[in-house]
């Protein structure tokens, strides 16, 4: 698998993608529509963006479950944190203060699904998870090698996408900064030893 991520990495470095190439990406970073069963919390990842909260909400409300907020990036357009900005915005919209569970020290990837876990196990055991669509992967192959890591076997989990505006689903290879957004994902999964 990693030869076929640095093939991936140098064609869009070249900008020569085929369509066999946007196929091999698509299938990698847009493909997760995990079947939800019997969930009972949602772990939302923050950003400056409001749609992965957006996701949780309408999920939280559709399964009456708590949202755990991860995220403690501070937003210097917005003047306030990750966490603090989808905690508002939630309250805003309908969710209930008690229905809410703040992550408020991660700055990465890592950090989110270390911290998280730490409030996650013995209390929840099939969570949903949401992020954008091209970070997922990275999510769920740094869940993966935590949950080994930590010999964690009871937690089941579903990865749901927000589909971010910078790097729409269909029309990703036409844009060149959803390519350097694609391109740095890929990066990113050789750089943390995420794939062999």
């Amino acid at each position: 698998m990693k030869e076929k991520i640095q093939y991936l990495i140098t064609k869009l470095d070249n900008d020569n993608l085929t369509k066999d190439d946007i196929d091999e990406i698509n299938s990698l970073m847009f493909n997760f529509h995990d079947e939800i069963t019997s969930p009972d919390l949602i772990l939302v990842l923050a950003s400056s963006s409001i749609k992965r909260i957006e996701k949780a909400i309408e999920l939280s409300k559709k399964y009456n479950l708590k949202i755990l907020i991860s995220g403690a990036n501070y937003l210097k357009n917005d003047q306030m944190y990750e966490y603090e900005k989808y905690y508002i915005y939630a309250i805003t919209h309908g969710i209930n203060k008690g229905n809410l569970i703040i992550e408020a020290n991660s700055h990465n990837t890592k950090e989110n699904i270390i911290y998280s876990l730490n409030l996650i196990k013995d209390k929840y055991h099939n969570i949903i998870i949401i992020s954008s669509s091209q970070h997922l992967l990275r999510v769920k192959l740094t869940l993966e090698k935590e949950l080994r890591k930590n010999n964690i076997t009871n937690l089941n989990y579903y990865l749901v996408p927000s589909y971010a505006s910078l790097v729409p689903k269909d029309t990703w290879y036409n844009k060149s900064k959803a390519k350097e957004i694609i391109k740095g994902e890929l990066e990113r999964l050789i750089k943390y030893k995420l794939i062999n």
